[in-house]
């Protein structure tokens, strides 16, 4: 037989058969320094609601909860941390694609460096903290700008212990959606169990949402838009 090997996206099952990925929009995924995430956890409970509420900006439906946007020396504080990952997002997609993402690259213009404003570059647009408690839920949605990213901060395992009586048990998950099914084969949905430190980034347009749970406590994480300027 000829053999075939491509760098594209691919399962390989238990028989040595390939499923390979080659469309659709790609989730980076990577664990983050937990002191990072401390970090992050320790100035977002700083943050009021008389200052820094983001409700009113957010699909979320946190009725007992609340989303508060971080200062703007704050986030210019934790830019360059974030950046890394986000090079790292795309040297990985340039590793597989090749020279079709040579473009996407010179574009992109990642700095991890000292901030500089030059067209072309990303900017960390915007970043808060989600305070998420029992029966507060995010509805399908996208967000603005070039790249979106979540980092879990607090994640207490309960949440998943109890589920509502129905067919679709993922209370406190994450879930990706794209396109439309079209057939029985077609995968249009990706559910993540969240756990702490967890990073994912995706593109900002790529749908989203997060079902409700039903136990008493509190889950925290942060996200965050990057734009082109």
């Amino acid at each position: 037989m000829p053999e075939f090997d491509t760098k594209l996206p691919k399962f390989i099952t238990e028989n040595g058969d390939q499923i390979i990925y080659p469309f659709g929009p790609c989730i980076f995924q990577t664990w983050v320094d937990p002191n990072f995430t401390k970090e992050l956890l320790e100035e977002g409970r700083k943050l009021t609601k008389k200052e820094d509420d983001f409700n009113q900006h957010l699909a979320g439906n946190l009725k007992y909860g609340r989303s508060y946007h971080y200062k703007d020396e704050y986030m210019k504080k934790v830019e360059s941390y974030l950046k890394i990952y986000v090079e790292r997002f795309f040297n990985g997609l340039y590793s597989q694609y090749g020279p079709n993402y040579e473009g996407v690259k010179r574009l992109l213009k990642i700095q991890t460096g000292v901030r500089e404003q030059r067209q072309g570059d990303l900017m960390l647009e915007s970043l808060w903290i989600n305070f998420s408690q029992k029966h507060d839920f995010n509805p399908p949605h996208t967000h603005s700008g070039v790249l979106s990213f979540v980092l879990f901060c607090q994640v207490p395992q309960k949440i998943f212990s109890v589920q509502a009586d129905c067919n679709t048990q993922r209370a406190g998950e994450l879930h990706f959606q794209h396109g439309e099914p079209i057939s029985k084969l077609d995968g249009t949905e990706y559910p993540i169990k969240p756990t702490e430190d967890l990073l994912l980034i995706f593109p900002a347009d790529l749908r989203h949402f997060v079902p409700a749970y039903w136990v008493d406590a509190e889950r925290v994480s942060v996200s965050g838009n990057f734009i082109l300027i």
